[in-house]
């Protein structure tokens, strides 16, 4: 265990004592930002953006080089 005036976060957890450590290490940070950033990351990406076979085919498809 430490001895000083503070409480590692690896003591805490082990000791169940997170709510100490949240006192003694306050955060500091732009809440309506990481607001705004956590909403965007929670948003699904629609399919059509982020896959695309390029021909119009379907992508599950298996294609044969043309040169066998």
């Amino acid at each position: 265990m430490s001895r000083g005036k503070y409480l590692s976060l690896e003591e805490a957890r082990k000791t169940g004592k997170l709510n100490r450590f949240a006192k003694e290490h306050p955060s500091e940070g732009d809440r309506e930002r990481f607001e705004r950033l956590l909403d965007a990351m929670s948003k699904t990406i629609e399919a059509e953006e982020t896959s695309s076979s390029g021909n119009g085919e379907s992508s599950n498809e298996t294609q044969t080089p043309r040169d066998t």
